[in-house]
């Protein structure tokens, strides 16, 4: 059951709450075990309890009177009461929140109540509400149903989910961007110690000669405490034939300003590389973060702006598809929150008006990864030290760069950047055209070198984009960049500064000359499958050779058979070029698909050959082991005909992930062991767990241990009542859910689902509160043999009801001590009572979680 209780003072009505379903899972037991004589599951308790029926007219007192069951005429009704509810408007979920529900004159179910708080954090606009609302919205301790406060508002309460549904008209809310997560919903989380660990070792033994064997551990630690989140990453490697070596990778200190959409960083990070080369720094770092916009914000998309004669329905296609459909009222009007929908397509805008007229637009869409919506900004300053693992110089420096959206069709950006003996600037528009996203920017640079000279150069770029839709072609990004001779980036002017400092020799560290890059992918038809393509190349000032490197795919689907044909061109750096040609195919084997075979073919410009087959798949019920089975043959080229074979096993656990290869071949063999997980350590003590993302959560669910977490594969809660959810995304809702299938029926989950909005960074402490009684199925009969009145109440020693007599006078109790008395009362006549003295039996705790207590006891008269 999903019921929440805030205080001690609502387990009053937890008794009246649990009637009904106390009999319903009596009756349920009774019918299922004379059926079947097995345990329930759950979907097959929910398919049951649809069709039981009471008709109290069947029902008496051994014929002599009728067993009095009002109790029960109103169902499971909703108490008046204080309730932690999911709520949502209009469809949306908004928060989670307690609500208190009141008396209403207006349904037999206790109502909702709002005051002016409440409403304006459900996004409600107050100040559109009438002066008279308002004021009684303001009163101390304030109490109105929704539907009083706004007038066509609707209420429907989901009690199973604890859901509270509410329709409000548009007119009464604030205008908000879709997605919208309030920062006063942000979670900063709790404090906590974690480690992420990342541990392999791989032998390999070739034909006359000693294994050899190498090691590697990467470690993330970290602390949160209270905003700030502290973080070290680190990597230690070592090997036989060389000793160990730990290195830094960084460490920092971060921390976010939702005022400014900001992360602010101190320590060891790297630049975006947005617009400059990314460049790795020790410093401090203030940019603005993109996910604590709503969704509907992040990205670029257009504006659409039009005017509407009435109440008009507005609908807009991209590639034929609906991604926005609104009423909006009669004027202008301007929709500004589209989701982001990939780099291209012309919106179609289809107005219809309450007379049926059409009207139809088109507004050009297409966009580069520098793209912004129209007043929409991006921004990162940097100030410090380059931080270059190759160098021991470590040059102040200060950069900035800011990213500006204009308007529909612009987007402006710049930047600087200040070093020793170094200064560029940078200059540039994101242009959304009819004909494509047209991106051009132009950098200078100049770079002093110490006893050489000053050099001066230019950098410029040009980027396209486009989607037609016509011809199903994607240019995903095709881009081309040119840079002089004395142009030099950050990171290579500060290498050459220092490389003329020890050797004296400028063309020591190369200088890029141009650079194109294109990618394409065609759609041939509904049935024609995929053709894509990629080619970029790159050419240096200081040296004579290039790189190049291109490639080309087809990829369909024959029935259940999906295969490929590739063949990709490369050119390495010493001039030599290399063609590869490749063929595969995957078939499912069984329905399920969780097993698949794969063949595959290759052969290059060199005359080799490489025929391989794997046979890979998943087992159990979260899929927690995956395992692949490879066999090989290559021939060809210098080398002689070979075969080999090699196999993968990993399992992913609640504890983290444990990986094993091994293969062998024509003079070798080779193995490797792997283990991947974390640590956490919080407040209840240390929670073992799967590798964990930025963002993570710790659930609390006491004695429901062994129950699964839904939002993780593998992961179930610990002998302390403890796991952990090792991702969640920041700044947007998340859905943290438990299934409590399995756990023994003395245990009961009071609420299974919970909404959390978490900071970057944070890591939350989800509480699942849960009530542990034994239970026991109780036969119980009068001591002349008759049965008990069904739905007659159960009550303890304290008055509390702990159950109902079903169906042949069986009784489910939960909530019972170890020996007791239990009173059966069922009606107000004083003697319409009696007792049974029970003992529980011992219970074997290696079945504990699948036994239900059995026990035959009399109800004996007073």
């Amino acid at each position: 059951m999903n019921w929440f209780y805030e205080s001690d003072a609502d387990l009053r009505y937890a008794p009246r709450l649990n009637l009904l379903y106390s009999m319903v899972l009596t009756a349920i037991i009774c019918w299922h075990e004379s059926a079947n004589g097995g345990t329930l599951t759950s979907s097959e308790v929910a398919t049951q309890v649809a069709r039981v029926q009471f008709d109290s007219g069947f029902l008496t007192d051994n014929g002599r009177r009728e067993v009095d069951l009002s109790r029960f005429e109103k169902g499971n009704a909703v108490l008046p009461s204080i309730y932690r509810v999911d709520v949502y408007v209009n469809d949306n979920l908004v928060k989670s929140e307690r609500i208190a529900f009141r008396v209403s004159a207006h349904s037999p179910d206790a109502q909702p109540c709002f005051d002016a708080s409440l409403l304006q954090n459900i996004g409600v606009d107050v100040e559109r509400l009438s002066e008279q609302t308002r004021a009684r919205l303001s009163e101390d301790r304030a109490c109105m149903e929704l539907a009083e406060a706004i007038p066509n508002a609707a209420v429907a309460f989901v009690f199973d989910d604890q859901r509270l549904r509410l329709g409000i008209p548009q007119s009464a809310l604030r205008r908000s961007p879709r997605g919208y997560v309030g920062p006063d919903r942000w979670d900063e989380g709790v404090t906590m110690g974690m480690l992420n660990y990342n541990a392999n070792v791989y032998a390999q033994r070739s034909a006359g000669r000693a294994t050899t064997t190498q090691g590697y551990v990467g470690l993330t630690a970290g602390v949160n405490l209270n905003e700030w989140r502290f973080r070290h990453e680190g990597t230690y490697s070592w090997g036989t034939t060389r000793g160990g070596q730990y290195q830094d990778i960084a460490t920092y200190m971060r921390r976010d300003f939702a005022a400014l959409k900001a992360q602010l960083t101190i320590g060891e990070s790297y630049t975006t590389g947005e617009l400059f080369d990314s460049t790795q720094f020790r410093g401090v770092q203030l940019g603005s973060d993109d996910r604590m916009l709503p969704e509907s914000m992040r990205g670029y998309a257009p504006v659409v702006r039009g005017v509407a004669n009435s109440n008009a329905k507005v609908a807009i296609r991209q590639n034929g598809l609906t991604i926005y459909e609104t009423t909006v009222a009669p004027g202008a009007f301007e929709i500004d929150d589209l989701y982001t929908t990939g780099y291209g397509g012309d919106l179609n805008v289809t107005v219809t008006e309450a007379n049926g007229s059409v009207r139809q637009f088109s507004v050009p869409y297409a966009a580069i990864p520098l793209s912004l919506r129209p007043g929409m900004h991006r921004y990162n300053f940097v100030a410090g030290t380059v931080r270059d693992m190759q160098s021991n110089n470590n040059p102040l420096f200060m950069q900035g760069t800011w990213q500006q959206g204009i308007t529909n069709l612009v987007t402006g950006y710049g930047g600087m950047t200040i070093a020793q003996g170094y200064l560029s600037g940078m200059l540039g528009g994101a242009f959304n055209t009819p004909v494509g996203a047209i991106g051009i920017d132009v950098a200078q640079a100049g770079t002093s070198v110490p006893g050489v000279k000053r050099f001066t150069g230019t950098s410029a770029r040009i980027s396209y984009s486009k989607s037609i839709r016509q011809t199903q072609t994607d240019v995903t990004v095709a881009a081309y960049r040119y840079s002089t001779s004395g142009y030099f980036g950050l990171n290579d002017a500060m290498r050459v500064r220092e490389q003329v400092e020890k050797y004296g020799s400028v063309d020591s560290v190369v200088r890029q000359r141009s650079r194109m890059s294109l990618s394409l992918n065609q759609a041939l038809g509904q049935r024609g499958g995929r053709l894509a393509g990629s080619v970029s190349t790159v050419n240096y000032w200081n040296r004579n050779s290039s790189d190049l490197n291109y490639s080309v795919s087809y990829s369909n689907n024959f029935r259940r058979v999906s295969y490929s044909v590739s063949a990709l061109r490369e050119r390495s750096r010493m001039g030599r070029s290399e063609t590869t040609y490749y063929v595969s195919a995957t078939i499912p084997l069984g329905r399920a698909s969780s097993t698949m075979a794969t063949a595959s073919f290759s052969r290059n410009t060199n005359g080799q050959m490489q025929a391989t087959t794997t046979l890979s798949g998943s087992a159990g019920r979260d899929d927690q082991l995956s395992y692949s089975v490879t066999g090989n043959r290559a021939s060809g080229g210098v080398d002689r005909a070979s075969n080999d074979g090699s196999g993968t096993l990993v399992y992913r656990g609640a504890y983290g992930e444990v990986s094993a290869t091994a293969g062998a071949g024509t003079g070798y063999q080779q193995g490797s062991l792997g283990i991947r997980g974390a640590a956490v350590a919080h407040r209840g003590g240390v929670t073992l767990a799967q590798p964990l993302s930025e963002t993570f959560a710790i659930v609390n669910a006491p004695d429901a241990a062994g129950a699964r977490v839904l939002n993780a594969q593998g992961v179930r809660v610990d002998g302390h009542g403890y796991a952990v959810v090792p991702y969640l995304t920041p700044y947007s809702m998340n859905s943290v859910e438990i299934d409590p299938e399995g756990l023994s029926t003395d245990v009961e989950v009071k609420t299974t689902t919970q909404q959390v909005a978490p900071r970057a960074g944070a890591v939350l402490m989800l509480t699942f509160p849960t009530s542990l009684g034994k239970s026991a199925v109780i036969d119980a009969r009068r001591p002349n043999g008759s049965g008990l009145p069904f739905g007659a109440a159960v009550v303890d020693a304290t008055g509390k009801e702990v159950g109902v007599v079903g169906q042949g006078s069986r009784v489910f109790a939960r909530g019972l001590d170890d020996k007791g008395t239990l009173t059966v009362r069922w009606s107000d006549d004083a003697r319409a009572l009696c007792s049974i003295s029970y003992a529980l039996p011992m219970v074997n705790e290696m079945a504990y979680r699948n036994t239900v207590r059995r026990l035959d006891a009399v109800c004996a008269t007073q």
